[in-house]
């Protein structure tokens, strides 16, 4: 049995008249309703600007509310200049500035630790460059059984960094398995 838009009843059904709420209750139904002349036809669509109003609202609340940790913060060193220079080739790079050591962008040696090095003013294995180091070689090891592990580390040293920290960074990644030492400079001017 089908629904039918009620109205006037006359002798047992629906009244046929097109008028009052049975006219309206008629034009709401959406398939057969007895006043309505036929099936109308469905339309249904979304409105897409609400929804595209609310995908920027929350893109904008997102990006004003993203902030980057300090682990992927890259360190300004001022690097000397160099006139026979190379390409970079993949390696772990050191980075060495007057606050701290960073191996891959990854913090290796602290201020304090730095301030320490600094005081000594002597030659001494860093240990937790060392240990950084290290750890590394030993990943690339196992990630190729069968072949060497690259021995080249790439410096990054700044200009204002003394000496013995220097000579202390070269020991320690000697010692750490990357013998080869790589200094990475500003190309200067030619001619």
């Amino acid at each position: 049995m089908s629904v039918h838009a009620p109205g006037r009843v006359v002798r047992g059904g629906v009244s046929r008249a097109r008028n009052g709420l049975g006219r309206a209750i008629a034009r709401a139904l959406p398939s057969s309703a007895p006043l309505s002349g036929g099936r109308r036809s469905v339309s249904a669509g979304l409105s897409m600007s609400s929804m595209i109003d609310v995908l920027v609202v929350l893109t904008v609340f997102l990006l004003l509310t993203f902030s980057a940790s300090d682990r992927c913060t890259e360190r300004e060193v001022s690097m000397p200049d160099a006139v026979n220079v190379s390409e970079i080739i993949d390696a772990p790079l050191v980075m060495v500035g007057s606050d701290a050591i960073l191996v891959d962008g990854n913090v290796a040696t602290s201020q304090g630790e730095m301030a320490e090095i600094n005081a000594h003013g002597r030659v001494a294995r860093l240990d937790n460059l060392f240990n950084v180091l290290k750890t590394k070689h030993e990943v690339a090891r196992l990630l190729a059984p069968g072949r060497e592990p690259n021995s080249h580390v790439i410096l990054a040293i700044g200009s204002d960094v003394p000496a013995s920290v220097v000579k202390s960074i070269v020991l320690t990644a000697a010692r750490s398995g990357y013998p080869s030492i790589d200094f990475m400079v500003q190309p200067g001017p030619k001619g």
